[in-house]
C-alpha cells in the first residue's frame, strides 16, 4: 500500500487583515494554515485606526462565512449605520467651509482595524511573537525560521506582513523590493475633541469628511468610537497631509503643535476640531511611502505576497483594504478550481493568483500615487481621480449575478496568461511613468 500524501498546510506571515482574510479562505477551502505575528498580541500597540471598503463589500462577503458576515455591523466606528446605495462622502473646502462635492460611495463600509482583526482572527491558528528572519524553499516545501529560533515548514508561504515585508525582500532582493518616498507626508491622530466640534463635524456627515484646502492641505476627519452618549467622549481620526520635498523635522512633541498650527488657516469647524485636541495626545508622523507591483519569482509557486507586501500604496483614495479583499477572494476562486489538494495544484493556484495580482496591484499603486500628489495641489485637484470618479466603482454590492457568474467563468474557461506575457505588460506600463524616489 502506498503511503497517504501529507495534508496541505501554508504559513502566512502577518495576522493583521491582509493574513487573516487568506486565512479565511483557505480554512473555507479545506486547506490548513497557521498565521504567525510579530507583535506578542493584538494589543502591544496601542496605536488603531479605521478604515474604508468601498467596491469590495461583495468579495469580502465571498471571503467569510455566514457567522463572520453577520458580524461586519459590529466592527464598523458606527455600528448603528446601516449600509445603503446613496451613501455618500462630503468634500468641503478647507478654508470657506463650504461643500464643494457629495463623492457616491454607495454601500461603503468604515471598518475599526482592531476589531475587525479580532473579527477575523476567530478560529485562525495564530502564534505571537514571531518575526520571520529567513525562508528557505526545497522541492515542494517551504521553511521560515524566526528570530527567536524557532522554524515551521508548509507548502506554501504567502507575506501578508504589510509595506515593509521582509518576505517582498526575500522574492526580490532589497534593492528591487525597496519602497518609493511619496512627496506627501502625513500627520494622525486617534482623539477626543470638544464637544461643540464633535456635535458640528458630526452634523456635515455621521461618519467622515474630506477638505481640501487652497494652501495643498488634505484632511480627513472620521468618527472612530461613538459609542458614548455624550459628544464630548467620541473619538475621531483625523490627518492633515501635504506636500513636503523637503524632511519636515516633525517627531516626538513637536508633531501635535504643527497640527494646531496648520489648523488655524481653517474654517469652522475645522479649525476647532483641531483647536480642540487635547494637549499630550499621541500623534503619528511619517512620509507617505510606495511600490508599484512588479512581477517576482514564487519559486515555483512556494512563496507569494498578499495585501501591503504586495501593492503598499498611498491612502488618499481609499483602496488598500479593497485590493487587500480582493487578492483573498481571487485566490480561494483559484483554491476552488485545484482539482485535488496536492502541491502541484496548489502552486499552481499561486502562479494564476499572481496573474492576475501583478497589474491590478500595479495599475492600484500607480492611480494611488497620482491622486495623492493631485490632492494636494488646488490647481489640479479638481481632475484628480478622487474627485472625478469618486471611491466606488463597478463590481460591488450593485453588481448584478450575471457579473458575478462572468467572473467565475472567466476563471475557469481563460486559459492563463503566461508569467513572461504578463511581465511584459507591467514593464511596459511602467515605462511610460516616469517615478521619482
Amino acid at each position: 500500500m502506498g503511503s497517504q500524501a501529507e495534508p496541505l498546510r501554508v504559513l502566512i506571515i502577518g495576522a493583521g487583515s491582509a493574513g487573516l482574510l487568506f486565512a479565511q479562505v483557505l480554512k473555507q477551502a479545506g486547506i490548513a494554515c497557521t498565521a504567525f505575528e510579530q507583535d506578542t498580541s493584538l494589543l502591544q500597540r496601542p496605536r488603531d485606526w479605521n478604515f474604508g471598503i468601498y467596491w469590495a463589500q461583495s468579495r469580502l462577503d465571498e471571503c467569510l462565512t455566514d457567522d463572520l458576515k453577520a458580524l461586519i455591523p459590529s466592527v464598523q466606528t458606527d455600528p448603528s449605520y446601516v449600509a445603503n446605495e446613496e451613501s455618500v462622502m462630503p468634500v468641503h473646502n478647507g478654508e470657506t467651509g463650504e461643500l464643494m462635492k457629495n463623492l457616491p460611495a454607495p454601500w461603503s463600509l468604515r471598518l475599526k482595524r482592531k476589531k475587525l482583526i479580532e473579527m477575523l482572527g476567530k478560529d485562525v491558528d495564530i502564534k505571537w511573537g514571531k518575526k520571520v528572519a529567513s525562508i528557505v524553499t526545497g522541492t515542494d516545501t517551504v521553511t521560515a525560521t524566526f528570530t527567536d529560533g524557532t522554524s515551521e515548514t508548509g507548502n506554501l508561504l504567502i507575506g501578508c506582513e504589510g509595506a515593509h515585508s521582509l518576505t517582498r525582500e526575500f522574492l526580490l532582493g532589497p534593492k528591487e523590493a525597496e519602497l518609493l518616498l511619496s512627496p506627501c507626508v502625513a500627520s494622525v491622530i486617534i482623539t477626543k475633541i470638544s464637544k461643540q466640534a464633535s456635535i458640528d463635524l458630526r452634523a456635515l456627515h455621521p461618519r467622515y469628511t474630506i477638505t481640501f484646502h487652497p494652501n495643498g492641505t488634505f484632511t480627513w476627519m472620521s468618527i472612530h468610537d461613538c459609542s458614548s452618549p455624550d459628544p464630548g467622549e467620541w473619538t475621531w481620526m483625523l490627518m492633515q497631509t501635504w506636500r513636503s520635498d523637503e524632511e519636515t523635522g516633525l517627531k516626538g512633541d513637536n508633531i501635535l503643535p504643527a497640527m494646531y498650527e496648520r489648523g488655524k488657516a481653517f474654517g469652522y469647524p475645522f479649525n476647532e476640531v483641531f483647536a480642540t485636541i487635547p494637549p499630550g495626545t499621541p500623534v503619528w508622523h511619517n512620509r507617505l511611502r510606495y511600490w508599484p507591483t512588479k512581477p517576482w519569482d514564487s519559486r515555483n509557486g512556494l512563496v507569494t505576497l498578499a495585501g501591503d507586501a504586495a501593492h503598499p500604496m498611498t491612502f488618499h483614495r481609499g483602496q488598500g483594504l479593497n485590493n487587500a479583499i480582493t487578492d483573498a477572494a481571487d485566490f480561494l476562486v483559484h483554491l476552488r478550481a485545484m482539482k485535488e489538494q496536492a502541491p502541484s495544484e496548489l502552486a499552481a493556484a499561486v502562479k494564476r493568483y499572481e496573474a492576475e495580482l501583478w497589474p491590478r496591484g500595479n495599475e492600484a499603486v500607480l492611480a494611488s500615487h497620482e491622486n495623492t500628489n493631485a490632492v494636494h495641489d488646488w490647481k489640479t485637484m479638481m481632475q484628480s481621480p478622487l474627485f472625478t470618479s469618486g471611491l466606488a466603482k463597478k463590481g460591488d454590492k450593485s453588481a448584478s449575478a450575471d457579473d458575478e457568474a462572468e467572473t467565475e467563468a472567466k476563471v475557469e474557461a481563460e486559459t492563463p496568461k503566461p508569467v513572461e506575457e504578463v511581465q511584459e505588460k507591467i514593464v511596459g506600463e511602467l515605462a511610460k511613468v516616469e517615478l521619482k524616489e
